[in-house]
């Protein structure tokens, strides 16, 4: 059986990194996992993204001198914030490795170009198996209907990639998935 297989509900969009830190006092769980859209200043058209990962909160990693939020936060922008919700304590390499699937993921689907994280842009050398839930931020219900920019329509909501060990890896995705 794999073990590299979770599941994370996202909450958001979040306009600001202020709503989050109020969002995160009423949560009786930690969020490890964030997502940035937005455009970075003086750009008329290309969007941005960054995913992140935090063994803090969110707002106090968003809130770091150097954070990549400060190229995008001048102009409109949406931040989801992400938690592993199959794991109960989910450890740092757990938590990193579903950073890098998401990075990687976004990379191949939008061009390196567009995405603003230097680094986790390749994908894993091991098996990996992700389903993606995008909540409202009162965590109700799931999102029906999203910008067609926005992260949840570019993330796959079921993630899988087989590693082969060379460069004739799988990648496969279910770009949104259906009520029956």
């Amino acid at each position: 059986m794999e073990e590299n297989v979770f599941l994370i509900k996202w909450y958001g969009p979040f306009d600001c990194k202020e709503d989050i830190r109020d969002w995160e006092q009423e949560q009786s769980f930690k969020s490890s996992l964030y997502l940035l859209h937005g455009k970075c200043k003086y750009a008329k058209k290309s969007e941005k993204y960054y995913c992140g990962m935090s063994e803090r909160n969110v707002y106090k990693r968003l809130s770091d001198k150097n954070h990549h939020i400060r190229e995008i936060q001048e102009r409109p922008h949406s931040i989801y914030v992400g938690c592993l919700s199959n794991v109960k304590r989910p450890t740092t390499s757990q938590i990193r490795l579903v950073e890098k699937i998401i990075t990687a993921s976004l990379t191949y689907l939008v061009g390196k170009e567009n995405v603003l994280n230097a680094t986790n842009t390749l994908f894993p050398a091991e098996n990996i198996f992700v389903i993606n839930e995008w909540w409202k931020t009162t965590g109700e219900s799931v999102w029906k209907r999203q910008l067609k920019n926005a992260p949840s329509n570019i993330i796959p909501d079921v993630i899988t990639f087989h590693y082969k060990g060379n460069e004739d890896n799988d990648l496969f995705g279910c770009k949104k998935l259906k009520q029956l």
